[in-house]
């Protein structure tokens, strides 16, 4: 699954476009490195993300979901909080 696609599913950010906007900025790291919106998630992935209040996250990718239709419930069990800041 796309990072962008991913970010949005797990509700980390709104939408697609404010993630994709995200990763043009710089806000979003794959694995250590700079992330553009089509690299791609797999499970035991890290995400580092500044969230537009100015957090910082640090996340272990626990499941890639096979479909966009995750529910609100199941969204947190998608990713683990390695380090949160701010």
């Amino acid at each position: 699954m796309r990072i962008d696609l991913f970010l949005k599913v797990s509700g980390l950010l709104k939408t697609r476009s404010i993630a994709s906007k995200a990763i043009g900025s710089g806000a979003v790291k794959l694995n250590g490195v700079r992330a553009k919106a089509s690299a791609s998630v797999e499970a035991g992935s890290v995400i580092e993300l500044v969230i537009p209040d100015g957090t910082e996250l640090t996340l272990k990718v626990l499941v890639v979901p096979e479909n966009t239709n995750v529910s609100r419930k199941d969204r947190k069990s998608l990713y683990s909080v390695l380090n949160r800041e701010g």
